[in-house]
């Protein structure tokens, strides 16, 4: 009896092992090769080295339990039936959605410095980092809602020293209302000045949203608020928002950091090449 207890309690935590291990691979690979605190940012980066390779090996661990038939732990075999294989099958393809990316993002990157350094004028390179923003945007847009119909919006702020103001520096999704922030000054201004992420359901509930269509609510809700480091120099930042209000989920919040990263590397690349 107390075998069959345990074999259903084995059989119900595989999906959430299956998602442990092959989330925290992911995730491993993507900060190691694209560090986010500014201590750990190496004088080269994306990082790509063999630590790489041992995280996404436990994507491998993950992706190869479809195939196992018969599972042993603490001296409990399991039989893995088809309910699992389904389970295990649909974690398979989200983990190779993100692996992917992960691909995706670090090959960019390697060819977009190479694409700097060959570049032959300020107007090129302009282009390139134009260009590099805007896909490695879109691409992941696409992780950062659970819901499919509730579209985000991304945009990039810029921090100029000279005036002390965050400015609106790029989107995907079309020029913001307000297009220029003191330091501390709304919500975007205050997680700059604090040097924090911001993750809120419903903006207008936050103590230091600013209002900025004359009373009129925002289309947006939920929104994301990520700072961007060159080394130890704050630079920016980065924000998501979506129509719902529902707060952005742990895998959005981890793409949202891996983005500004991106942001970062694409940033400090261009300034050294020009």
């Amino acid at each position: 009896m107390s075998d069959g207890i345990e074999e259903r309690r084995w059989r119900a935590y595989l999906p959430a092992a299956q998602i442990a291990i092959g989330v925290g691979g992911l995730l491993g690979a993507i900060f190691h090769a694209f560090p986010i605190h500014p201590a750990l940012k190496r004088e080269d980066w994306p990082v790509l080295d063999a630590v790489d390779i041992g995280w996404l090996g436990l994507i491998a661990v993950a992706v190869l339990l479809p195939g196992i038939s018969k599972l042993t732990l603490g001296g409990v075999s399991v039989e893995l039936r088809e309910e699992a294989r389904e389970s295990a099958q649909e974690l398979e393809s989200t983990i190779q959605e993100y692996a992917n990316l992960v691909q995706n993002w670090s090959a960019s990157a390697m060819l977009y410095i190479d694409m700097l350094a060959n570049a032959t004028g300020d107007d090129e390179r302009a282009t390139l980092l134009a260009h590099y923003l805007r896909d490695r945007m879109g691409e992941a847009k696409n992780y950062l809602s659970e819901d499919p119909d509730d579209d985000v919006r991304i945009a990039l702020w810029m921090y100029d020293p000279g005036t002390q103001r965050l400015e609106f520096f790029f989107s995907n999704e079309g020029v913001p209302t307000k297009q220029s922030y003191a330091v501390g000054e709304g919500m975007l201004g205050e997680a700059f000045m604090e040097r924090r992420a911001f993750n809120e359901a419903d903006v207008r509930n936050v103590p230091s949203y600013l209002d900025t269509r004359n009373g009129v609510d925002p289309p947006y809700r939920a929104v994301l608020c990520i700072p961007i480091f060159v080394g130890e120099e704050p630079i920016g930042m980065l924000t998501a928002d979506k129509r719902n209000a529902v707060l952005f989920g742990t895998a959005a919040d981890d793409i949202a950091r891996g983005l500004a990263a991106q942001c970062a590397l694409a940033i400090d690349q261009f300034r050294k090449a020009g």
